[in-house]
């Protein structure tokens, strides 16, 4: 395999990615291609790596150079994930990203998911309460095969940046679709995190 072909093959491009993630601070695997296809040029979408090959990079990566790191931010981050999602437990949260699948590190945001036709209440809560500051935003989205313009609400915990979108109720039935019993959650509402957590943290400790 010549030089060109190796720069640009996608085991390596996959792993150029999961160092933008892990080193970098790039938020997720969407921007990581987004960032990969203006720095190598002339890429088809075809050859960028997928999310499985990203995350299995990431975790290869973090592994050889971010044990310990990632494994305390991954903890700080989780518990962070859980006072957040206790605090929006009226307005449906669901985590997903990184910090639920277990690849999020030092730079990572925890990233929510809120269903609720009471975004406007949603809104006079968090205003109303002291402790978490926080911002309202927007941002697009394609849901169904359309696009829409849903708020965001950034809120800036002790523990780490927390991301909500707020979706409508009825919009739960597409991201759900995202979870398959072939592998992990993509998406697990506070109960379900809270018990994935614990199974975790006590495998690890019988290991």
């Amino acid at each position: 395999m010549g030089v060109r072909d190796h720069r640009t093959s996608r085991q390596y491009l996959a792993y150029l990615a999961a160092r933008m993630m892990a080193g970098d601070g790039v938020p997720d695997c969407s921007s990581a291609r987004k960032k990969l296809a203006r720095q190598m040029g002339g890429l088809h979408e075809r050859d960028l790596p997928n999310d499985g090959e990203i995350h299995s990079a990431l975790r290869s990566y973090q592994a050889l150079y971010q044990t310990d790191a990632q494994q305390e931010a991954l903890i700080r981050l989780r518990e962070t994930a859980l006072e957040a999602m206790e605090l929006l437990k009226p307005f449906d949260p669901w985590l997903v990203g990184p910090v639920l699948s277990g690849t999020a590190g030092p730079h990572s945001e925890i990233q929510l998911q809120l269903f609720t036709d009471r975004s406007k209440e949603l809104e006079m809560f968090l205003l109303g309460q002291q402790r978490i500051p926080c911002r309202f935003r927007e941002r697009r989205v394609f849901l169904g095969g359309r696009q829409n313009q849903i708020p965001v609400v950034d809120l800036d915990f002790p523990g780490g940046q927390v991301e909500a979108s707020v979706f409508n109720e009825q919009d739960v039935r597409w991201h759900s679709r995202g979870n398959t019993n072939d592998g992990p959650p993509v998406r697990a509402r506070l109960e379900k995190a809270r018990a994935l957590f614990a199974e975790e943290k006590l495998a690890e400790e019988l290991e």
